[in-house]
């Protein structure tokens, strides 16, 4: 196994009921300009960078599909944000870290006992992705690895 590094937080998901709003008020806050960007029909995201951090603003337009990925969070309840999410529907849904080798840190946390919630990795952005269990970690933790020559369509 090589030895993969963490470059960065490649960015902060937050699940939110109006992604444009969201923006809105962040850019008006931070004095920062963002983007909405439409995914798909039924997901948009709002997309802001504070202080060398990158927000995700995650709108799901579908309740049904919205209704499952906010019970999926699966955060323990100790978890203050779990209660914001649950009670709002909105709140942190997890933290993307950027890594030179994503088969690396995966291993890494298999290796420390923790369970990964793809066998495959998933196509993402401009790279490739991958979950640990959040009820290993208490809050659900991406990792994500670029693939060359493949552009984020959010930036």
């Amino acid at each position: 196994m090589g030895k993969g590094s963490i470059t960065k937080v490649h960015h902060i998901g937050v699940t939110v009921n109006d992604a444009p709003k969201t923006l809105a008020a962040w850019e008006a806050m931070f004095e920062v300009k963002g983007k909405v960007v439409d995914i798909r029909e039924d997901f948009r995201i709002g997309v802001l960078t504070v202080a060398g951090v990158t927000f995700f603003f995650n709108e799901i337009r579908d309740f049904e599909r919205r209704a499952k990925a906010v019970e999926s969070l699966n955060v323990p309840i100790m978890f203050g944000g779990h209660q914001i999410v649950t009670e709002h529907g909105e709140g942190i849904s997890h933290i993307a870290f950027e890594t030179t080798d994503l088969d690396y840190h995966l291993d890494r946390a298999r290796s420390a006992g923790l369970r990964v919630e793809r066998e495959t990795h998933k196509d993402s952005l401009e790279g490739m992705c991958n979950f640990i269990d959040p009820d290993d970690v208490s809050l659900p933790l991406e990792f994500m690895m670029p693939v060359e020559g493949r552009k984020n369509p959010l930036e």
